[in-house]
């Protein structure tokens, strides 16, 4: 389980994780936080609807709903202009716009953008939870050399096993 007081850490984290489509059930998982904790952190973020109405979605929901939409709308227009280039190709190339070619390159261009910055999130994602695994071992050490001298032993004595545990719960 996580340590107390690591929400400054790992909410943002977290966050990424849904808005990228990962449930919470394996977002604890991969933080090593209750889905308790997740849930209570996510109500957080929820605000009351007009005049102190109902209650609205909350901002992780949001973030995870505007980022779906961008994605379909792009995907959409982009198999809209395919079909009207289908269409005037099936009477002759030559009647296609090039301005149908030149839109149809930019909706390429957003979604290769949007979706590098996806694969970017993951793999910063990925590098943080490295870190928190290296600080692990940090603290770790620290601790042996301070009150437990048997921990530092038992790190050095099955460190490579130690370093593959870590590449497997945290890297992957």
């Amino acid at each position: 389980m996580a340590e107390k007081g690591a929400r400054a850490q790992l909410e943002p984290v977290a966050r990424q994780m849904y808005i990228e489509g990962q449930s919470l059930t394996a977002i604890a998982e991969t933080l090593d936080v209750s889905r308790n904790t997740l849930t209570d952190w996510k109500g957080r973020t929820k605000r009351g609807g007009a005049l102190g109405g109902a209650e609205v979605a909350d901002e992780w929901d949001k973030a995870r709903e505007v980022k779906r939409g961008f994605e379909h709308r792009l995907e959409a227009i982009r198999e809209s202009i395919m079909g009207e280039i289908e269409e005037t190709t099936l009477i002759s190339i030559k009647n296609v716009s090039p301005a149908l070619f030149d839109s149809l390159s930019k909706v390429d261009a957003l979604l290769d953008r949007n979706r590098k910055a996806a694969r970017e999130a993951t793999d910063a994602i990925a590098r943080q939870r490295g870190e928190m695994f290296l600080q692990f071992i940090k603290d770790l050490i620290e601790y042996g050399g301070r009150h437990a001298p048997e921990v530092t032993t038992a790190m050095q004595a099955n460190f490579d096993d130690l370093i593959q545990w870590g590449r497997e719960k945290y890297a992957a």
